[in-house]
């Protein structure tokens, strides 16, 4: 085990996510081997960037130490997906999990006639309602819950930004697909409304993530085989899916400070701060967060609500111990 005064280590272990385990589940069994392989102190900072449902895989980055801070400007972030959409039938989950709950003729389209209907989506604005069986709360209470004792209530339909829907057929009742689109859609309920244009129902057989903004699936390792080289003793830094914290969020603009500048911000001086977030707002991006670096290295995480609005300091990066040693 490394000494406790060894340099701290802040970054992401790029998962491909297992079928059947939640995102919870796989940064329980992350940090239970770091803490009992020596890598880390009880108590050390660790958490995930954006949800995956428990039927779904792909990639799934569990973030430690100061790269924790980065959780939310990868939750709110451009996520790619591939899977397959079984036509004719829908569930109350909207996945293969479900029950069925509705059966309907599946249409005879083309594949062009079917890739007619996903360009909508595409090409005029899409509305989506929340699904019951999500974690989306209403008053206090996650959908999910209200949904399991057979409770459905009114959802407002928000506007999402699909990017990219690219169909592929694999034979009459069934559909590949490619997506790109914004945090917070519902691959499932996209499925189910493109379905509906065709005047059939659907439900998701497969759904893979292959993007989170900048973090490719072509980066990530299993849980398995990840855990197997903790228990062998290997350097995190050595893993071929581990990502360090300057190495993250590359997909965010940036605006770079000199060494002055960064102790002000790290000192909270409100005048040097009021000066980084006016620079900021000049920037031409148009990202809802952006990085303040020093040398390279983050040293702030500035947020807006949206285009209009001005930045904020969300969060300031710090050099001192996280509890990952190696």
């Amino acid at each position: 085990m490394s000494s406790p005064l060894a340099p701290s280590i802040s970054g992401a272990l790029l998962i491909d996510k297992p079928l059947q385990l939640t995102s919870s589940d796989v940064v329980t069994r992350l940090k239970w081997a770091l803490i009992n392989h020596g890598y880390a102190i009880k108590g050390f900072r660790i958490g995930h960037g954006g949800t995956l449902d428990p039927f779904a895989t792909g990639v799934l980055a569990i973030l430690f130490g100061e790269a924790t801070k980065l959780a939310d400007c990868y939750l709110h972030s451009i996520k790619a997906y591939s899977g397959v959409i079984q036509l004719g039938s829908s569930t109350e989950t909207g996945d293969h999990t479900g029950a069925i709950k509705a059966q309907l003729p599946v249409p005879i389209l083309s594949l062009s006639e079917w890739q007619s209907l996903a360009d909508q989506f595409v090409l005029t604005p899409y509305f989506q309602t929340p699904p019951m069986y999500s974690a989306k709360k209403k008053d206090g209470k996650a959908l999910y819950e209200l949904a399991r004792q057979g409770i459905e209530i009114e959802r407002e339909p928000i506007l999402k930004k699909i990017d990219s829907f690219r169909l592929g057929e694999s034979d009459h009742n069934r559909l590949n697909f490619q997506v790109t689109c914004e945090s917070g859609t519902y691959v499932r309920v996209l499925a189910e409304d493109l379905a509906n244009h065709a005047h059939t129902v659907s439900h998701l057989l497969e759904l893979r993530r292959t993007r989170s903004s900048d973090l490719l699936l072509e980066n990530c390792s299993t849980l398995e085989e990840t855990l197997q080289l903790i228990e062998s003793g290997a350097e995190l830094k050595l893993l071929k899916n581990f990502t360090p914290l300057s190495k993250l969020a590359s997909h965010l603009s940036s605006l770079a400070v000199i060494d002055a500048e960064a102790a002000q911000i790290k000192q909270g001086q409100h005048r040097s701060i009021a000066q980084i977030l006016s620079r900021a707002s000049g920037e031409n991006t148009s990202s809802r967060y952006l990085l303040v670096k020093l040398k390279g290295n983050p040293l702030a995480l500035l947020e807006r609500a949206n285009l209009e609005s001005p930045f904020r300091l969300q969060r300031v990066f710090n050099d001192e111990t996280n509890g990952v040693y190696r």
